[in-house]
């Protein structure tokens, strides 16, 4: 079946609709998804929250939360956000990674960017990237101009009995779909809508879902393919970023890379620094 609808520019969209959950279910089976058919319901207040209760309940690795309206949904740094109906995509999905050392749970939000961003690339015919740690952003060609917000995703540890699959991370990814411009959160944020992208969320949604799959399945392997396609879809590295640490501190440098356990390394007057946690701002000149 073909996209619902497509759009060369900015334009008046009147057409929201719900997911289809039997189609959903038929592109799953399609791609040979491997978890659960996801659970969409009409509004939450945070799929995170939502996959976060269904995990300390034993829930198996692969379920997801995905809801029409989110009231209450929550970005990086501690950031609220509400969402219209039927606009956007707003997931979560549970990972449980076993025996795998948590020293290397610090990649699993940049697999799941990269998995978004490489479902935007086959999906779409526009020019999406990644801005570290795991925004999906358009508008990167230019240092005259900020990026433009796509999407983001927001992980979350969460806790359990080993009797019930051990400790788990809810990856929670939100990408703006059918937004109008004025509808946008930010004057920093478009969407598909606006970018002239399609507006099929149903396809977006089993093709987040299969690479997330294949994404894992390399960091699970330690795969060195992994980091080098992240470090390939990222714009930040060559650039140059303010950075707002955790503790109020400024840096101000040039990203020249992302280290073994997924920070970045931003080189501020010849002194090399790796960010686990911070705000990153693309430098405008």
């Amino acid at each position: 079946m073909p996209p619902r609808a497509y759009f060369s520019g900015v334009t008046e969209f009147n057409d929201r609709r719900a997911l289809d959950h039997v189609r959903v279910a038929q592109l799953l089976v399609d791609i040979g998804w491997p978890g659960p058919v996801p659970v969409i319901v009409q509004a939450t207040q945070s799929t995170n929250a939502d996959v976060a209760e269904l995990a300390s309940a034993g829930a198996p690795e692969g379920t997801c939360v995905v809801a029409e309206e989110q009231k209450a949904g929550r970005g990086r740094l501690g950031r609220d956000w509400s969402s219209p109906p039927y606009a956007g995509l707003w997931m979560s999905v549970l990972v449980r990674p076993g025996d795998i050392p948590r020293s290397r749970w610090t990649w699993l939000p940049l697999i799941a960017g990269l998995a978004a961003h490489d479902s935007m690339r086959l999906l779409e015919h526009i020019p999406v990237a990644l801005k570290w740690p795991n925004d999906l952003v358009v508008g990167v060609d230019s240092q005259a101009a900020a990026p433009r917000k796509l999407g983001g995703i927001l992980s979350e540890a969460v806790s359990g009995p080993s009797e019930t699959g051990g400790d788990g991370v809810v990856i929670g990814i939100g990408i703006n779909v059918a937004l109008a411009a004025d509808e946008l959160p930010t004057p920093q944020a478009t969407s598909l809508l606006v970018e002239g992208g399609s507006l099929d969320r149903e396809a977006l949604l089993a093709s987040i879902l299969r690479h997330l799959g294949e994404r894992l399945a390399q960091w699970r392997a330690d795969d060195d393919r992994l980091a080098a396609d992240y470090r390939a879809a990222c714009a930040t590295i060559g650039r140059i970023v303010d950075v707002s640490l955790p503790g109020g501190e400024a840096l101000r440098g040039i990203a020249v890379g992302i280290d073994a356990d997924g920070g970045l390394q931003v080189d501020s007057e010849g002194n090399v620094v790796s960010v686990t946690a911070g705000d990153v701002i693309h430098a405008t000149i």
